[in-house]
């Protein structure tokens, strides 16, 4: 998306907002400076003569001028609002699409907390910056044309002393825009770095409090939090700076003026009238310039933000079908091949997987076993391209994966990972997640064969039951159970459990895998497991090692054979025999 067509398109749509509110708030900057002149003269020629007729005459001109600005700053306030908003709202949910289409890879690039920070403050800042802008970028320069050239017709003399000040002003905009840029920048990289923290601290608080650490989070915090005082500090002050600056010319030219001005009316050049909408207009022209002045910083800042937002909108995503050469093939089978596949997060770090070659038949069990770190998990999310091989392929049903849809390929895959994620609303609307369509008995079914169920009927609503965000108000095993029967009403051709079964005690885990082998023989199963009885009568155990496979057979055979799978097996049975 280039830079061009992410405010056009809203401004095309949203048209009349943005030429209404402009115009409405020059109509109403007319106003400002007919008013002094209208003072001026019923000063001079009604009160000074005592004119009551004139007076009244000019007083209601006066009233039914102010009356129509306040009309038309309303209507001028009330478009740029809308406008502003609906551009927001657009760019926020342009950004929000783009940001659905990331890998894991983009997100790890920007971080969870930078890209909140983008979608929610930046685009703010935008909004800020457009309202500001709608309500300002012509009434503004309306008012400072309209009040100087007032100036000029009433006392060429004294205007000649507003030509001096504007320049001055002018330039100390110009060096305090300049330097707050920069600082902008860092302030919201900062504001990032704060909303990873805040992120974090609020995911794991239940490890912090079982950990007692609730003092080192909150120095963590404090340090963070003083890093972006310190940055808002520095860029806000030169906003700061523009209120003094502004004050001191506008005192500096109106003592000018009356100066000159008094020695004028001492000799009878000018009438008091006259001076008194001269002021006026001197301080609408100051007010205008600091206008523009706070407008230009204000932008500076929504630039800041513009370039962040931009960097999303503008990242290709990693994983697309642009390549997919077999866009309409469905998967059928659910047969797995890797060949030579190598893998790494990021092109400066080294290879989580290395030369990768194995068969996985359509239809089989196959346990997926090794120490922590040693690529179990890396290898399988391969699968549904989560990520990108670095090297090598992954085929699918004789197929590489980047030949196939992304929507097809995921809709035959289901995996369950080792995080179990649940939402907030009721057990029938998180397991929906796998079936938008399920009738209950399709929910009890994928329940029964995940064992779910019989906690699911303890529940006075049963599948009514609502879950607090995150499933909290569940167990860990039950929280796993779900998951997996959600991942069963896909009804995919592969089946991928990322130690899924962890929580649950021994007895469940046999279940689970009994029922899947009776109720689903046709389906691809792969299992990753800490517990070596969770695999062991699998087709096919897969032995991985710091990113390769070390060996594979069944249990008979690694037993006989591979020695890493021996010390497993044997110091997880040694530890049953002790708990017993």
């Amino acid at each position: 998306m280039t830079k061009q067509n992410k405010y056009t398109d809203s401004i095309r749509k949203h048209l009349r907002c943005f030429l209404c509110a402009p115009f409405f708030m020059v109509l109403e900057a007319s106003g400002e400076f007919i008013l002094p002149y209208l003072n001026a003269d019923m000063i001079d020629r009604g009160v000074a003569v005592g004119n009551t007729a004139y007076i009244v005459r000019n007083g209601l001109l006066m009233f039914v001028t102010a009356l129509a600005m306040l009309i038309f700053g309303v209507l001028g306030a009330y478009f740029a609002v809308k406008g502003s908003s609906h551009l927001a709202a657009e760019v926020r949910a342009k950004t929000f699409r783009q940001i659905q289409k990331f890998s894991f890879a983009n997100i790890d690039e920007f971080s969870t907390g930078s890209l909140i920070t983008r979608i929610t403050n930046d685009i703010t800042q935008i909004q800020n910056f457009a309202q500001t802008l709608l309500r300002g970028c012509f009434r503004s320069p309306v008012m400072l044309v309209g009040a100087v050239c007032m100036s000029f017709l009433l006392n060429p003399r004294l205007a000649a002393v507003i030509c001096v000040v504007i320049p001055i002003l002018g330039l100390a905009t110009a060096l305090l825009i300049r330097t707050a840029s920069p600082r902008y920048t860092q302030m919201q990289k900062k504001l990032d770095g704060l909303n990873n923290q805040i992120n974090e601290t609020i995911t794991n608080e239940r490890v912090i409090k079982s950990f007692v650490r609730e003092e080192n989070e909150k120095e963590k915090f404090s340090a963070v939090n003083q890093v972006l005082m310190e940055k808002s500090i520095s860029a806000l002050k030169m906003m700061i700076l523009m209120q003094p600056v502004s004050t001191l010319a506008i005192n500096v030219t109106t003592l000018a003026v009356v100066w000159i001005a008094g020695r004028q009316i001492m000799i009878g050049g000018m009438e008091i009238g006259t001076l008194t909408a001269f002021i006026t207009y001197l301080t609408q022209i100051l007010t205008a310039l600091n206008f523009l002045a706070n407008i230009f910083l204000q932008g500076t800042r929504a630039a800041a933000s513009n370039r962040r937002i931009s960097e999303v909108l503008e990242t290709c995503p990693d994983l697309t079908d642009e390549s997919a050469a077999q866009k309409d093939r469905q998967i059928t089978g659910g047969g797995i091949e890797f060949q030579n596949v190598s893998f790494t997060y990021s092109k400066k770090k080294d290879p989580v997987l290395k030369d990768i070659s194995l068969k996985i038949a359509p239809g089989s069990f196959v346990g997926l076993v090794g120490s922590t770190g040693s690529g179990k998990t890396s290898l399988i999310s391969l699968i549904p391209r989560l990520y990108d091989v670095s090297a090598g392929a992954v085929l699918v049903d004789g197929t590489d994966v980047r030949e196939l849809s992304l929507t097809k390929l995921r809709e035959s895959v289901a995996v369950v990972l080792q995080k179990n994620t649940l939402f907030s609303g009721s057990i029938a609307e998180n397991l929906r997640w796998g079936n938008a369509q399920a009738d209950p008995e399709e929910l009890r079914r994928a329940c029964r064969i995940a064992h779910a169920e019989e906690f699911i009927r303890r529940f006075p609503e049963g599948y009514d039951t609502d879950l607090e965000q995150g499933g909290t108000n569940l167990s860990g095993g039950q929280r796993q159970r779900l998951c997996i029967a959600r991942a069963l009403l896909k009804h995919p051709k592969i089946l991928i459990l990322d130690d899924s079964t962890s929580a649950v005690d021994m007895a469940t885990d046999a279940g689970i895998r009994r029922a899947l082998e009776k109720e689903l023989p046709g389906m691809t199963k792969i299992i990753i497991a800490q517990r070596i009885g969770s695999v062991i009568e699998a087709d096919q155990i897969i032995v991985m090692n710091e990113g390769r496979i070390e060996d594979a057979g069944t249990h008979e055979e690694l037993i006989r054979r591979c020695s890493t799978y021996q010390e497993i097996y044997y110091s997880q049975r040694d530890e049953e025999n002790a708990a017993v």
